[in-house]
């Protein structure tokens, strides 16, 4: 039996707020299966409000996987997500023909099915991508895809991101025969995004705003202040709330930019999603969708 055509991993990605986690959920109970979170932020125990993370209803009604499992003080990156996904994709495999994965964080996604030093040959498409990284996960994540791709520590020390996606774009030049082996291969796997309608998009985000704000999110925010300078706290949302509490900005400002930047935010993931990596776009229609799961 070739496991490579009977076991399959269907990525269900796209922008914040557009609604992956209902969706998500749908799909699983079609195919009686589990779910992998690829969200960056959401693994993290101490983040709950500001990263949207699953209610207990959605996560009672289908297993999930990467949820709140990490503290923002433990080191945690792609790489490490590559091995624990691939480990339990081979349990989950096991007892499953059809796994779940959703989130919008499209390096993790990557790093979990095609392996972190596997990144696109062109060099405009490549300084984009690599841009987007830094813009939406931090420098540590340039780091982390530097250090994959075996380039000098000595290079990463000063963290000056424009000199390491040069020596990222230098390093992919180079002639490379190692062939990735951190990808498990028994499995296939097929990439979706959903979308909305633009406008429509915009208002569920600044929507999902107001909501995060009524269930509490400046509270989290300040009881997060005293580790503002860590990676994980690199988030759209915390980092304009610091800006308030410093005195900076008043909080009206600092709601509005929430908004925008979430809106650029998911912006910039849908670029992500439409240009890299073979992503199908699709509707929240799911009857439309199963139907295009059943043909693969």
């Amino acid at each position: 039996m070739d496991l490579q055509k009977t076991k399959k991993l269907i990525v269900l990605a796209g922008p914040t707020a557009v609604g992956k986690t209902n969706f998500a959920i749908e799909v699983a109970k079609y195919f009686k299966t589990e779910i992998i979170s690829c969200d960056s932020r959401q693994i993290f125990k101490e983040l709950n409000i500001g990263v949207a993370r699953p209610s207990k209803q959605q996560l009672s009604e289908v297993k999930h996987h990467f949820i709140a499992t990490q503290s923002i003080h433990d080191p945690y990156d792609a790489g490490l997500y590559n091995q624990d996904v691939n480990s339990l994709l081979e349990k989950l495999f096991k007892i499953y023909d059809v796994v779940i994965m959703t989130g919008g964080t499209g390096l993790y996604i990557k790093a979990a099915t095609e392996g972190l030093d596997n990144l696109p040959p062109k060099n405009d498409q490549l300084r984009q991508q690599l841009k987007f990284i830094l813009e939406s996960e931090g420098i540590d994540a340039l780091i982390d895809i530097a250090k994959s791709m075996d380039i000098d520590g000595d290079k990463l020390k000063l963290r000056n991101p424009q000199r390491i996606i040069r020596a990222i774009e230098i390093k992919k030049g180079e002639p490379d025969d190692k062939k990735n082996t951190t990808v498990n291969k028994l499995y296939s796997t097929s990439y979706f995004f959903l979308n909305r309608d633009r406008q429509e998009l915009y208002h569920r985000i600044n929507k999902r705003v107001d909501q995060m704000l009524s269930d509490g999110f400046e509270t989290e925010a300040k009881s997060l202040l005293p580790n503002r300078n860590l990676n994980a706290l690199n988030s759209v949302g915390y980092k304009e709330f610091f800006s308030f509490f410093d005195g900076e900005i008043s909080k009206e400002i600092a709601i509005n930019k929430m908004k925008q930047h979430t809106r650029n935010y998911a912006k910039r993931q849908l670029s992500w999603f439409r240009n890299y990596g073979g992503y199908k776009e699709i509707t929240t229609n799911i009857d439309l969708f199963l139907s295009i799961i059943k043909s693969i």
